[in-house]
């Protein structure tokens, strides 16, 4: 077993309104919270246990869609292994944003980030704006997985955080371990311990 937990730090961008804190708070204590919006950054880290005793500390950055703090979402980018980029079913200047984003998030993180394309609220299906077609087309051509969820009823939640979790071991498996430092870490097969560990302004109010 590991004598320290490694970090795997993993950010949700989209605009405000999308259900970035609400996708969290669900994937963290199986509940969405008051619809508040966050304020400039919060995160929290929840640790992991791999099959085979292998431990990390997954930290989750949520970040605020709000323009004022866009410039100082990106200052994070450069250490994050995988960015969750979460867009409203219903509202299409949402999606519309997603390409900002994307651009914002390449120009600032590394070049192994992995990044997901995340349609959210498809539990309003009745008053989808974009299809799941338009939305999965853009993601192949931006070369990123596409997955649709709904926070408030979680659906998907769990399977999003696994799938990229797992992805993120598949590019770090390769790296050097003499070369690990504190916010890094290997091996896959994740068993979520229910153990949380919350830290900064962690209050998982839905955005």
């Amino acid at each position: 077993m590991n004598t320290y937990s490694p970090i795997y730090k993993i950010i949700l961008v989209g605009d405000s309104g999308v259900g970035k804190t609400c996708l969290l708070s669900m994937y963290i204590n199986g509940k969405c919270g008051p619809t508040i919006p966050t304020i400039a950054l919060e995160f929290c880290t929840k640790e992991i246990e791999l099959d085979d005793n292998y431990k990390v500390k997954v930290q989750l950055w949520d970040t605020a869609g709000q323009e004022r703090f866009k410039s100082l979402a990106m200052t994070y980018y450069r250490k994050a292994y995988g960015i969750l980029l979460l867009f409203d079913i219903t509202k299409r200047s949402s999606f519309f944003s997603c390409k900002h984003y994307l651009e914002e998030i390449r120009a600032n993180s590394d070049k192994n980030c992995i990044i997901y394309l995340i349609g959210n609220k498809i539990d309003l299906e009745s008053k989808r704006n974009i299809s799941f077609d338009e939305a999965n087309i853009f993601a192949k051509k931006e070369n990123i997985k596409y997955v649709e969820t709904s926070a408030i009823k979680n659906m998907r939640v769990e399977e999003v955080f696994t799938s990229l979790l797992k992805n993120i071991y598949e590019v770090k498996k390769g790296e050097n371990k003499d070369n690990l430092f504190q916010n890094e870490g290997s091996n896959i097969g994740l068993r979520n311990t229910g153990n949380l560990i919350k830290d900064g302004r962690s209050q998982f109010t839905c955005c």
